[in-house]
């Protein structure tokens, strides 16, 4: 049995695709008779439990332009939490203000293993573009993380590209999905004479919710009569329900509910992710699960998901995106459906997560033989 710590920046209790990884793997550690728990940032220290794992909350700095993410400065306050929680591996999600971690934990004989979640240069380009300064404080904290950390889990061969000087440290562990909530609907394709096509995610920049506007306007001049529906919220929603005034958009907020998304997903004709900085893409992996077709952007993961005419891989322009939708409508909708639950049906949270437990327990296993 191993006490797995995960330490996290940039998560909230209604966060998106990082959270939901991080809950989703606790879940499955649990299940293998291992201990876990979670260490993030809020506005003050509490601790509890959430029926599975325990959760620690510490007091961090509030992220300018971030919609209201946290992250954790006070190192000492941190080591203490560690120190009293005695892991055997710590799960650190985070490249930025927790980059001195892994050093710590080497220091400490605790091996560290990194979850890169996202490119920090794709963050510096898309988020920080005026601010140059922070291109030398993300090199020193990405440095720090590449001398001292024991493994770097990437989900996708996308995000390895960033650690190519380092290649050995790497290890690519794919997320999974939950095959129990995000499926088909009663084995019955949509109705192709009315498409309806969905995008389920953040409505922040990097996320590109305004080119499924731009798509629906192109079809919408070209006389088809496509509905669009977006599940979401962020920074950028007032901005676009102003754009997509006149077109057949229904914004339906955040939907918290797994099993409601997971019903929507099903029941689109085909969902739009066109995000060119996913470092795996869950909404896309969760839509294929439910049978329905992709259209991502041709840099990222999300090509590496939709291979096997799954969807479409086109550039991030609502024209193309326009387009590749009309030829996913040509196609035979049963037969590209099942295309879809295929590719998706060998990625699950429990391989995920034996994967991640056969690294822990190496690392772990080589830390008792070179104190022995």
């Amino acid at each position: 049995m191993m006490h797995i710590v995960q330490v996290a920046n940039f998560i909230t209790p209604t966060s998106g695709g990082q959270r939901l990884a991080l809950n989703s793997l606790a879940h499955e550690y649990i299940k293998r008779g291992n201990r876990c728990t979670l260490v993030f940032p809020g506005k003050t220290k509490s601790e509890w439990s959430d029926g599975e794992r325990k959760c620690v909350q510490v007091p961090g700095i509030s992220v300018p332009l971030s919609g209201g993410y946290r992250a954790i400065i006070k190192r000492k306050e941190l080591q203490r939490i560690l120190i009293d929680l005695q892991p055997d591996v710590v799960e650190l999600s985070d490249k930025t203000t927790l980059s001195w971690l892994p050093e710590w934990c080497r220091q400490n004989k605790i091996p560290c293993v990194l979850f890169s979640h996202e490119r920090a240069s794709d963050v510096v380009s898309e988020r920080l573009p005026k601010l140059l300064p922070v291109k030398r404080v993300f090199r020193k904290w990405a440095q720090n993380i590449e001398d001292h950390t024991d493994a770097i889990v990437c989900a996708s061969n996308y995000a390895a590209q960033e650690y190519s000087r380092i290649s050995h440290k790497v290890h690519i562990v794919r997320l999974g999905v939950d095959h129990m909530v995000f499926r088909g609907s009663a084995g019955q394709a949509p109705d192709i004479s009315s498409p309806v096509v969905l995008f389920a995610g953040r409505l922040s920049v990097e996320k590109r919710p305004y080119l499924v506007i731009e798509a629906a306007r192109h079809l919408q001049l070209q006389g088809h009569n496509i509905s669009f529906l977006i599940a979401g919220d962020g920074p950028m929603k007032s901005s676009l329900a102003a754009s997509a005034d006149g077109l057949d958009v229904k914004f339906l907020g955040r939907i918290s509910d797994r099993a409601e998304l997971a019903e929507i997903m099903a029941s689109a004709t085909a969902t739009i992710a066109p995000s060119p900085f996913e470092t795996f893409g869950l909404s896309i992996l969760e839509s294929l699960a439910c049978g329905t077709p992709v259209v991502t952007a041709t840099t990222g993961a999300g090509p590496e998901l939709v291979e096997n005419d799954c969807g479409e891989a086109v550039a991030s322009d609502g024209a193309a995106i326009a387009q590749a939708l009309l030829r996913i409508f040509s196609q035979d909708q049963n037969r590209l459906r099942m295309r879809c639950a295929s590719r998706a049906a060998s990625y699950s949270w429990y391989s995920s997560a034996a994967t991640m437990l056969w690294l822990y327990s190496s690392l772990r296993n080589k830390n008792l033989r070179a104190a022995a």
